[in-house]
């Protein structure tokens, strides 16, 4: 699956809606953003696919090439 921006920005707009809604301490304020931001990112980085192809040579000197899928973990 590819990367989602739709929900990494909805998830950043949400944050800052979040916190000019209230009455907040500045700093309290950065920390939870920070906070909160991190998570954003980590869960759009996470999204996606990662694929993969190596190539290179055997030990008997022959070409070999693998190819692989996963997840950002």
């Amino acid at each position: 699956m590819p990367l989602n921006k739709e929900t990494l920005i909805t998830d950043i707009l949400n944050l800052f809606n979040d916190e000019s809604d209230i009455d907040v301490d500045p700093k309290e304020a950065r920390k939870r953003q920070a906070e909160r931001l991190a998570v954003a990112i980590d869960r759009f980085v996470r999204s996606g696919d990662v694929n993969t192809t190596v190539t290179g040579t055997s030990v008997s000197g022959g070409a070999v090439t693998a190819t692989g899928q996963g997840k950002v973990t």
